[in-house]
């Protein structure tokens, strides 16, 4: 209900409340005999009628004091007809109703009109919790008499205009959101699409002025009708269902130059208050930045895939997670699948199972920490065949450090691996021929060793045998340990590389291992800290094996010191690592992993000097491995090398 029939309303109870008493005052006046009893029912009646009226009304005399008020008015106000007859209006409610605005209508615009509607008026927030009123006043004139009074019907406007001033807020609030915003906007008003708002930004975009309100769109832009734009008004218009669309490509002759920008745009149906369809909206985004970025982004991805299809590496990508996504033509070929039956796959069901167990924990630690790894693994073929691959997998970052995704590069090494097995069988055979000659001359080298005089002797100064004698002993321990390195990797290569596990303490045997090498290197320098203390299940000859391959290695490549840092500490909860670091020629990146390959060594300045045939780290590998751990390495040439061998405290 609105205001304006409200009032209507409320001037019609008043005439009809008016007509009412004027006819009980004329009935009164034609009867014969008035007796006091007719008056006071006619009075009655009157109270009676005033009373039910749905509105506050107050009755004033001509000196604005209050001669009656109905139930409603005291009921609103809180008050009583004994408390407000007889007061002065302006003396109400504590002074409540003293306002300059009332004032003005009582005393100056009402004396002048005789009547008046309508007229808003603010009020104090009282008890009642009211703060505008509107007033409808009027004077009367009662039958027989001079005098003059005033009849004010009083209507609590407060909510309506809360409301309404809520109303005014909120499409306040619309306009500057509609106009302030870098997003196009318009409304288009019936099935003909004319333009009834717009704002700012789109009516900058269309490029035809600011005379554009009232005209139907496609006379507007002639070119949308026909890149299929005005259809699709048409469709969402007569079918009702919103349209969305991204970084599609508009065609406009903006200021009488043709161009060609991107959008983001979503028409709506707009309905009114029926459900009926009316118009159609339309919200859209310049996205021209965007869109070219992703078309360069398209053609660079493009560009990517056509380079690593013609390489012969197999390169694959995977996301953050380690799912694969892409496969290149070389893997295609060579698995016999396409890259959507690759994707699909498991890629664990291509890997060797005696080789699956070592990836699957590369592959797990490094998705762990976000580091690259190298690992040499058997990978079945279309043809069913296993061939060896040496992969290299590192991490993509984004700037904030984290892994977006991995690259990962395969190499077949199938030609490389037989011809290590032809040198791995004539090892092996060598060895085994030259264990029991080398056995035979290290018994006469201590026999002839224990037959010459005691150190220190007078004797023994005089003889200059025996500091030769030593060197041969030193030297064929030396190819003793190259014989049993030899037999220990056709042990690896059979798989009768068997573990004898036992529980001992790290710390004790590490100290232990440092003693006996103390012994045969002269002047060597190894510091051991303790950092943790921890019992390990592990094969104890074997983690002494790594451990006196680290410190020889050591200081092998370290010509220019002899000391050796040993730190043992807990890498994780269940986890236990020792690091053995140098101060020697380090190594080149790129040689990182390829040390851990068999018959590999490090190349330097002094490469001669360098003994031994490349297989202690690649022995330690595999005995790590075996021992479900792991070795890391950290090193940059010129400033030495770290090599870490980590354990689990669990193993059994």
């Amino acid at each position: 209900m609105d205001e304006s029939f409200k009032v209507h309303q409320l001037e019609e109870e008043l005439q009809k409340a008016k007509a009412r008493i004027e006819y009980l005052e004329k009935l009164n006046s034609e009867r014969s005999v008035d007796t006091p009893e007719l008056s006071n029912q006619i009075e009655e009646l009157k109270e009676s009628v005033i009373d039910n009226l749905h509105n506050p009304l107050l009755i004033l005399d001509s000196d604005l004091h209050i001669v009656f008020s109905n139930k409603k008015f005291n009921k609103t106000f809180h008050t009583t007809s004994e408390e407000t007859n007889g007061k002065l209006i302006y003396n109400l409610g504590n002074d409540q109703w003293n306002l300059p605005q009332l004032k003005t209508v009582l005393e100056t615009i009402l004396p002048s009109k005789s009547c008046m509607s309508n007229f808003e008026l603010e009020f104090p927030e009282g008890e009642a919790g009211i703060e505008f009123l509107t007033l409808n006043a009027s004077e009367i004139k009662l039958a027989g008499s001079n005098e003059s009074y005033m009849l004010l019907s009083i209507e609590d406007i407060t909510k309506s205009k809360i409301a309404h001033d809520k109303l005014r807020e909120s499409e306040q609030q619309f306009q500057n959101l509609f106009h302030s915003t870098s997003s196009l906007i318009a409304i288009f008003d019936g099935p003909y699409h004319k333009i009834k708002m717009a704002n700012e930004a789109i009516i900058h975009a269309w490029g035809k002025g600011d005379d554009v309100f009232g005209k139907q769109l496609d006379e507007l832009l002639p070119e949308l009708k026909s890149q299929g734009l005005i259809d699709i008004l048409d469709e969402v218009y007569r079918t009702g269902k919103s349209y969305h669309a991204d970084e599609v490509p508009v065609a406009l002759t903006r200021n009488g130059v043709e161009e060609t920008r991107y959008y983001d745009f979503t028409y709506s149906p707009l309905k009114n208050e029926y459900g009926e369809i009316i118009g159609v909206t339309d919200i859209a985004n310049d996205v021209t930045n965007k869109a070219l970025l992703n078309e360069q982004i398209k053609k660079s991805e493009s560009e990517f895939r056509g380079l690593v299809d013609m390489i012969p590496n197999r390169i694959n990508l995977a996301t953050a997670d380690g799912i694969n996504f892409f496969y290149n033509k070389s893997w295609v070929d060579y698995l016999g699948l396409s890259m959507e039956e690759l994707v699909e796959k498991d890629w664990k069901s291509f890997v060797h199972p005696d080789d699956f167990k070592k990836l699957q924990r590369e592959v797990k630690y490094a998705l762990k920490f976000g580091e690259s790894f190298e690992i040499e693994t058997r990978v079945q073929g279309k043809d069913d065949e296993y061939n060896w691959h040496y992969t290299k997998c590192i991490p993509i970052k984004n700037e904030k450090g984290e892994v977006s995704s991995w690259i990962s590069s395969s190499t077949e090494i199938q030609k490389m691996k037989e011809e290590e097995i032809r040198k791995e069988a004539f090892l092996r055979l060598v060895s085994h021929e030259l264990k029991t000659p080398v056995t035979s001359i290290k018994g006469y080298v201590q026999l002839l060793l224990s037959m010459l005089p005691r150190d220190n002797s007078e004797v023994d100064k005089k003889l200059v045998i025996k500091p030769y004698l030593n060197r041969i002993e030193t030297q064929v321990e030396r190819l003793i340990r190259l014989i049993r390195e030899m037999l220990d990797l056709s042990r690896i290569e059979q798989s009768e590389l068997i573990l004898q596990l036992t529980e001992f303490n790290l710390n004790d045997h590490i100290k232990s291992v440092v003693d006996d090498l103390s012994y045969s290197v002269n002047e060597m320098e190894v510091e051991v800290k303790n950092e943790d203390e921890a019992m390990v299940l592990a094969d104890k000859d074997r983690i002494g094996q790594v451990l006196n391959n680290f410190i020889t290695n050591a200081l092998k490549y370290s010509p220019d010191s002899n000391k050796v840092d040993i730190r043992i500490f807990k890498n994780s909860e269940d986890t236990i690592a020792v690091t053995v670091k140098d101060f020697g020629i380090g190594i080149e990146k790129k040689e990182q992993y390829q040390i851990f390959r068999r018959f590999y060594r490090v190349e330097g300045n002094k490469d001669d000097t360098y003994d031994g045939f490349g297989i202690g780290l690649y022995l330690s590998n595999e005995i790590i491995d075996k021992h479900q751990g792991k070795i890391l390495v950290n090193s940059e040439p010129g400033a030495g090398s770290e090599f870490t061998f980590i354990l689990p405290l669990n193993n059994a």
